[in-house]
């Protein structure tokens, strides 16, 4: 029975390794520096992409993990038809990624750049992904947002919509100078 206790241990230990390994599949930029005491950019970089796997599965208590006790996200118009949503509680999060998900809509994170820390708060922006929806058109529409994570509290401020056309996405994303 030893041998089957030790490949179980090492096996459960190397599939944990691995979970806690995450390849971001966006790209970071900005700066992160200056964050208060037991403060990291890593818990804001983490409640990010937290709410966008709860945004994609309708997860209450995906969202409840990861905002802040007083939020607000927004998202403007994409199209004449779309509607702007403003939310500042857990079940209006669920319940506008319920609409959203009748119409099988995707988000997908390209990029953020990040703005330092002030006081509490890691502020971020601007923020680039794709929105996908089947009422949105058949072209993936561009988006811009702005955001803050606060210290030990979540995301407290999230706001979306669509990218002017005259930002191809990349002009604020290069490096500082």
């Amino acid at each position: 029975m030893r041998p089957v206790k030790i490949f179980l241990g090492l096996t459960l230990f190397i599939s944990t390794s691995v979970a806690a390994q995450t390849t971001r599949q966006w790209e970071v930029r900005g700066d992160t520096s200056g964050a208060p005491a037991g403060c990291s950019a890593r818990a804001g970089l983490d409640a990010i992409d937290s709410w966008f796997a709860a945004m994609a599965s309708r997860d209450s208590a995906g969202f409840a993990r990861v905002m802040s006790p007083r939020f607000v996200f927004s998202t403007g118009q994409f199209t004449p038809a779309d509607a702007f949503f403003v939310g500042r509680s857990i079940g209006q999060l669920v319940d506008y990624a319920t609409r959203r998900a009748s119409h099988r809509e995707r988000l997908v994170l390209q990029a953020i750049t990040f703005n330092r820390w002030r006081g509490q708060g890691l502020e971020f922006g601007p923020v680039y992904f794709l929105r996908i929806a089947d009422d949105l058109g058949s072209k993936p529409r561009p988006g811009i947002g702005k955001g803050e994570y606060l210290c030990n509290r979540g995301l407290h401020v999230l706001n979306f919509g669509p990218r002017p056309a005259g930002d191809d996405g990349r002009s604020a994303m290069r490096p500082p100078r």
